[in-house]
């Protein structure tokens, strides 16, 4: 019989590298890790300047 893992066997997570800063380890998930770099790029930042001119059009 094969057991199956649900889980990491290691708890160190996994290896993240993110622009200007040196890779440690984390327990994010792969989304959560898209959209933080999606944030802070150009795109992400022009998006934010968007939603808060709309808001602010809409009252």
């Amino acid at each position: 019989m094969f057991e199956r893992a649900n889980q990491k066997s290691s708890s160190q997570g996994r290896s993240v590298k993110l622009p200007g800063k040196s890779a440690r380890h984390s327990d994010a998930k792969p989304v959560e890790i898209a959209r933080e770099l999606r944030a802070k790029s150009a795109l992400g930042k022009r998006e934010a300047q968007l939603a808060k001119a709309e808001a602010k059009l809409s009252g």
